[in-house]
């Protein structure tokens, strides 16, 4: 599996800078996905989780059951 790297953070802080939050759930789900960890992976859901619920997005149930699976909710 790849890793999460500077150009994935970057992408990050300019969609926060551009409060671009569709991006945010795709970026911080891709950064989840890249976690080395669990707690890592499960910082990241958070987030995207959030930002999910904000828009309404299609994914938010697809990141809320990979937080519950973790225990995560």
């Amino acid at each position: 599996m790849a890793e999460r790297d500077a150009t994935l953070d970057a992408l990050i802080l300019k969609a926060h800078a551009r409060d671009d939050r569709a991006a945010l759930v795709t970026l911080y789900t891709q950064a989840a996905d890249l976690a080395k960890d669990v707690d890592a992976e499960c910082f990241f859901l958070t987030y995207a989780h959030i930002f999910a619920l904000e828009l309404d997005h299609a994914s938010q149930a697809q990141l809320r059951a990979r937080l519950v699976a973790y225990g995560r909710e």
